[in-house]
């Protein structure tokens, strides 16, 4: 018996341009995330000193696993779009790293896992919630739209938890650290976008409108090594500014 997977209900796919730039499903989980974060900050104390925080912790990366899980247990279900298959969703996505560090990083509290996490998650990962250019095919009556918010918003709220509640800061001297292993990457997404058919593992490929929408990343060279060296470069420049960003704001907001 013939399926046609695309529309297989909530766990399918719609059309392109279901969702749109924001429009109220854009705005509401960045509201929500903003919240999320403001009364963490302002229970922090709290937080601190709640029994069960360490549990809460463990829950966390427990759903965030899940959540990552689950973007492949619907691919086997569902397939990919289009002409898109298995072999180029493979875990090959900054977002992703940066969710499976992130998930060691809350219940270890390891340092290089956080600083992985405020450079690459934070920056990328907000750069993904302003511009989801990859949901343009579902709204909020389908699975991938949750998915999509929770895999990038948890992440950042649970770097953020991380340092209003226990304490944890950035190193400035830590980019280079973490920014090469991210350009190792970034050669590795190259290998697998010239071997794998449809694959555009971190958008370094030559991308299309339907693809990319209006993300800045569509106005970069096509050139899939120019591409890298001048995002590698960009997040150099931004973990730069969000380093101090957030050391002003600590040093504004010193607790007594």
């Amino acid at each position: 018996m013939d399926f046609d997977f695309h529309s297989e209900g909530f766990f399918g796919y719609g059309k392109y341009g279901d969702f749109q730039y924001y429009s109220l499903a854009h705005f509401v989980p960045l509201i929500l995330l903003a919240l999320a974060i403001i009364l963490t900050y302002r229970y922090r104390e709290a937080l601190r000193k709640w029994k069960y925080e360490e549990r809460f912790r463990y829950i966390l990366s427990f759903v965030m696993i899940i959540v990552e899980m689950s973007y492949f247990w619907r691919l086997l279900y569902v397939g990919g779009e289009g002409n898109n298959t298995l072999m180029d969703r493979l875990p090959l996505q900054l977002c992703q790293w940066g969710l499976i560090c992130c998930c060691y990083m809350i219940i270890s509290k390891n340092e290089y896992l956080f600083n992985i996490n405020f450079y690459v998650t934070i920056i990328f990962g907000s750069a993904a919630m302003l511009f989801p250019t990859v949901i343009m095919h579902v709204n909020p009556t389908y699975y991938r739209y949750y998915q999509f918010w929770l895999e990038h918003a948890l992440p950042v709220y649970a770097t953020i938890y991380m340092m209003f509640v226990h304490g944890m800061r950035p190193s400035l001297k830590m980019i280079p650290k973490v920014m090469i292993p991210v350009f190792i990457l970034g050669v590795i997404c190259i290998y697998a976008n010239n071997h794998i058919p449809g694959a555009q593992y971190m958008y370094l490929g030559q991308t299309t409108e339907d693809q990319m929408g209006s993300n800045p990343i569509a106005f970069l060279p096509n050139n899939q090594y120019v591409r890298l060296l001048l995002l590698a470069c960009i997040g150099v420049i931004l973990g730069v500014l969000h380093y101090y960003g957030w050391k002003k704001f600590f040093d504004a907001h010193k607790e007594a």
